[in-house]
């Protein structure tokens, strides 16, 4: 038995396309550009804080910031990173060390998935 088996960690973005094209509707384009590009930016910001704070072991700051990407990912209608936000903000309260770090590398996979999502989302709308 010399063959070892991989695993790939992989996760399914989930981006509410169907939400989002709403909410962009109902704005003008020019509003529509400008509020997209500030919550992907502050997204991509708040994600850059929470590995700092896991990494310092600062679980109020982490569950604050994670509080924050939750809301933003809601309003980018990205539904499993919102989700995933919400857990991790559970395990910091918890202080469940195990879970956090669990958790949290799959934020970074739902993360990246659904911005890279977005991206080409961003295209067909704006």
């Amino acid at each position: 038995m010399s063959q070892v088996a991989k695993l790939k960690m992989s996760e399914q973005a989930v981006v509410d396309q169907d939400e989002l094209a709403r909410v962009f509707i109902r704005m003008n384009p020019d509003e529509a550009e400008e509020t997209f590009m500030g919550l992907v930016k502050s997204l991509t910001d708040h994600l850059a804080m929470g590995e700092h704070h896991l990494n310092a072991d600062n679980l109020s700051e982490l569950a604050d910031t994670m509080s924050l990407v939750e809301l933003i990912a809601g309003r980018l209608c990205m539904t499993a990173l919102s989700q995933v936000a919400g857990d991790v903000v559970s395990c910091c309260d918890r202080g469940d060390h195990v879970a956090l770090s669990a958790t949290h590398a799959r934020l970074i996979r739902v993360g990246e998935g659904a911005l890279r999502e977005i991206w080409d989302l961003k295209r067909s709308y704006i």
